[in-house]
């Protein structure tokens, strides 16, 4: 399964328990927020109940990040991050409850956060059509974070957008009719007033049969550039 954060707008015990906000926060809120010690024994019940219900730890990792991902498309944040952790605690490699937590932060506003998790799953995934997916997320969550920067950041500003190019770039090169990437990468060479090479990407993504771009946003480029004929 592919996900994409651009289209983003079972087990309940031991991981689910806690009420201190924690079980809000990926990873529990660790290593920041220290593990209370009723916890992490409700913590060891919980992986050895779903080991010996999903047949090993990576398999119930993996059940547990894709319900996750259902959750976050039936908008149901709690649920999803809930999911998450619990995949994370049976898997902590595991990169789709990496790329879920990130995910997660995107939707808060909490872009820092998002890219953290973003890219450290982005070291360890390893299905090829995943990767496209997750670089285009990293690429857009790169964007908006550089769009957000104000005026006296502007180095940091840029280093975000040359990020963000970057991860675009790979994308294609992975899969040159990944349609999400040449949409993300359109909207993204506007915030960096490359117009003419948003609308080169606008073509491409129209050839592919992207989504549609977000209203108003072709007539704000064409304010700016005119498009190509």
């Amino acid at each position: 399964m592919v996900y994409a954060i651009a289209l983003l707008v079972a087990l309940a015990t031991g991981a689910g328990a806690q009420s201190d906000g924690a079980d809000k926060l990926p990873m529990f809120g660790q290593p920041k927020i220290a593990r209370p010690e009723k916890l992490k024994k409700a913590d060891e019940d919980f992986i050895r109940d779903a080991t010996l219900r999903y047949g090993n730890r990576v398999a119930g990792s993996n059940a547990l990040a894709a319900q996750g991902w259902t959750a976050i498309r039936a908008k149901q944040p709690d649920v999803a991050m809930q999911r998450f952790n619990e995949a994370w605690l049976l898997n902590p490699k595991n990169y789709r409850a990496l790329w879920g937590f990130g995910a997660l932060m995107s939707a808060r506003g909490k872009l820092a956060e998002a890219l953290e998790h973003l890219e450290s799953a982005r070291q360890l995934v390893d299905d090829p059509a995943e990767r496209v997916a997750l670089l285009c997320d990293l690429g857009t969550v790169h964007s908006e974070y550089a769009a957000r920067l104000p005026a006296d950041r502007q180095l940091e500003r840029a280093q975000h957008f040359v990020l963000a190019n970057s991860r675009f770039t790979e994308s294609l090169e992975n899969d040159p009719k990944y349609a999400m990437s040449w949409r993300e990468w359109a909207i993204s060479l506007y915030e960096q007033e490359r117009y003419s090479e948003a609308w080169v990407k606008v073509k491409q993504a129209r050839e592919n049969r992207a989504e549609p771009f977000p209203p108003g946003f072709l007539e704000k480029l064409s304010a700016k550039m005119p498009e190509p004929k």
